[in-house]
């Protein structure tokens, strides 16, 4: 009851005190949390998928017939990624700092980024295409100050790790049926890898300052919630054990390593 009262005055639904509650291991019945979980992602899910295909509807025509489908939907996958505005701002001024990029225009470097964006959400990098591994290396920066490049080593570490392992489409009835068969022992398992991977997420986002995100408030903890809904089917995709948070770092490796090949070297 005393955890209910702390986290009661910022909710105005009982979904919202539900997700807060449980996030915050506050001991609460698991059905009202699992109802909350499904509303909260499958919302946000419908919203997602509605805006992903009106940025593919906006592709002309010849251009969607001419390129693979899965080029198509990481092309709309990053315009949406375009309106995290630190991360784009990040890389625009990480491709700045090339020689041949230094009188560029804002439209030619958002042009670039978006480029780097569209294959990152692809199924894989097109590591042999020196031009655009060239655009990677120098919008990612991983030689300079990492307080320039953390939103952008973030956001691309985000896209990337869905490249590591095996791409599978799902489908929302999929979803929700692979949710429905969570025990109540895997649901606390999940908001612990949740959390996890938040805490890792925040660490780098703060430039390394944050240790510990606080989930304080219904916005953040609905957040966490599709977090969670998303890992459920995510996962099965990896080897058993592994946790999100890993995850994440293990994506951001493979893009440093992908960025120091000597192979790919920098246009000056």
């Amino acid at each position: 009851m005393a955890g209910l009262l702390v986290c009661a005055p910022p909710c105005r639904t009982n979904e919202d005190l539900a997700l807060l509650a449980f996030f915050n291991e506050v001991p609460v019945p698991s059905d009202p949390v699992r109802a909350a979980l499904l509303k909260n992602y499958f919302v946000q899910y419908s919203k997602d998928r509605e805006r992903k295909d009106e940025v593919w509807q906006r592709i002309p025509d010849d251009f969607r017939a001419e390129a693979e489908p899965e080029y198509n939907w990481a092309e709309a996958a990053a315009a949406l990624d375009m309106e995290h505005k630190a991360a784009v701002r990040q890389m625009r001024d990480n491709l700045r700092r090339r020689r041949d990029l230094a009188t560029a225009s804002r439209a030619e470097l958002d042009e670039r980024v978006r480029s780097v964006l569209i294959h990152l959400n692809a199924p894989a990098l097109p590591t042999d295409d020196s031009v655009f591994m060239a655009d990677l290396r120098m919008a990612m920066a991983f030689a300079g100050p990492p307080e320039q490049s953390r939103a952008a080593w973030l956001l691309a570490a985000l896209c990337h790790s869905e490249q590591l392992p095996e791409r599978v489409e799902t489908s929302g009835p999929e979803r929700l049926e692979t949710f429905l068969s969570v025990t109540d022992d895997d649901l606390g398992v999940l908001r612990e890898q949740v959390k996890e991977s938040l805490d890792a997420m925040w660490h780098m986002a703060t430039e390394g300052r944050g240790r510990h995100f606080d989930l304080n408030s219904p916005e953040m903890a609905r957040s966490a919630g599709r977090m969670l809904v998303e890992w459920t089917t995510a996962r099965q995709a990896h080897p058993p054990g592994t946790r999100p948070a890993q995850l994440l770092v293990d994506s951001l490796r493979s893009l440093w390593s992908l960025c120091s090949a000597a192979d790919h070297v920098d246009v000056k």
